[in-house]
């Protein structure tokens, strides 16, 4: 004969309240962390408060998931710092782009007016072109990891108190950024210099054979493709041993030399394979989707310049030139923040997979978000 439950500390003749009758001190929900319920009613399941990611070894799909979750969570918090502080970038890569093209506009407009009068300065005009297309090129790569480094910065903040249940509030994303965005700024620009000078000292060495014999051949051109290929592996195995220094930087409170110390610890032996496959398709998925949303404006910005070659009669070139550098680069600006916060999440997503699978991190998570279901009660 089976004998009916019974609450502690009641005799077995008790009733026990249901949660019909409205009485909290009925039994406790399967999955409460503590066997309890807080104070006002039945506690949900802990992995509810940890809506980005869960706390534990992560498969590909919710490393995915979590760059796509962090938009419904904090869509007008991540987007807002985005397109701030691409705002600022792609206001000076504008002067900058336009501060190169003024010169290449110029021997247009003369090249128009007086065909002949402008060849003769051809070949200055060449090396100073190319000049000035190397330099913005520069400045431009400088600018935008900048940028990438700041907001990374504030949304590995947001992402990991999203999924421990403990959001961050703007002001904090601000004042994170503010603090570790020297450090971070610092990081990647160590992170590029490494990666051109392994580029350059492995396609030099390919390009060695043809500065010595002066003459294309197979002697000298394999080896410069060579080169060339292990320079571009060079660059991709940098990325992969430190594409977790920035998160490592933020939140383990590390500093430069640290961040990208901890990155190589959790990227070696066998551990990078995993890290470069997610990271690479992260990247990947990401540039589709910019390239799609710049071509959006790239296509706008050839019509509008088309349209002004044939209102003018070909005699708006210029004009037509400006306009579609800036709508085309407005639609890089566009994509860039929109997408920011997918590559942010992913790679914090990565970091955190990483730190579980191999140290056990996600016993501390847990515990940051039992304290945190704690503190707030119900979610």
């Amino acid at each position: 004969m089976s004998m009916p439950w019974t609450a502690p500390g009641s005799t077995a003749g008790d009733e026990p309240a249901t949660a019909a009758d409205g009485d909290p001190t009925g039994p406790p929900p399967q999955g409460a962390p503590d066997g309890g319920r807080p104070p006002g009613g039945p506690r949900r399941e802990l992995t509810q408060s940890m809506p980005l990611f869960p706390l534990r070894p992560l498969g590909l799909g919710e490393v995915l998931g979590a760059a796509v979750r962090i938009y419904r969570l904090r869509a007008r918090s991540v987007l807002g710092v985005a397109a701030a502080v691409y705002g600022v970038a792609f206001v000076v890569l504008t002067f900058v782009t336009g501060a190169s093209m003024v010169p290449m506009l110029g021997d247009m407009q003369s090249l128009m007016t007086d065909p002949e009068a402008s060849s003769t300065g051809a070949p200055f005009t060449t090396v100073r072109d190319a000049v000035l297309m190397i330099g913005s090129s520069a400045v431009t790569m400088i600018i935008t990891m900048l940028a990438s480094s700041l907001v990374t910065v504030a949304l590995t903040r947001v992402a990991l108190g999203e999924a421990v249940g403990s959001p961050v509030s703007t002001g904090q994303m601000w004042a994170t950024m503010r603090r570790r965005g020297l450090p971070a700024v610092a990081v990647s620009l160590l992170i590029g210099v490494l990666s051109l000078v392994g580029f350059l000292v492995l396609s030099g060495l390919g390009t060695l054979p043809l500065i010595l014999l002066q003459e294309a051949s197979w002697l000298t051109i394999i080896p410069l493709v060579i080169g060339v290929v292990l320079g571009a592996l060079a660059v991709l195995w940098i990325w992969a041993r430190t594409v977790l220094a920035i998160p490592a930087l933020v939140l383990e409170d590390v500093g430069v030399l640290g961040a990208l110390g901890r990155s190589l610890a959790l990227t070696r032996g066998r551990r990078l394979w995993r890290v470069l496959g997610i990271a690479v398709l992260l990247y990947l998925i990401y540039t589709v989707a910019a390239q799609v949303v710049a071509g959006v404006f790239g296509t706008v910005a050839f019509f509008v310049y088309l349209a002004i070659l044939l209102a003018s009669s070909l005699e708006g070139i210029v004009l037509g030139m400006i306009l579609l550098t800036i709508i085309s680069m407005a639609g890089t600006y566009a994509a860039t923040f929109l997408l920011a916060p997918f590559l942010s999440a992913g790679f914090v997503a990565v970091y955190a997979d990483a730190r579980m699978r191999h140290e056990a991190w996600d016993v501390e998570l847990l515990g940051q978000a039992r304290a945190a279901w704690d503190g707030n009660g119900l979610r």
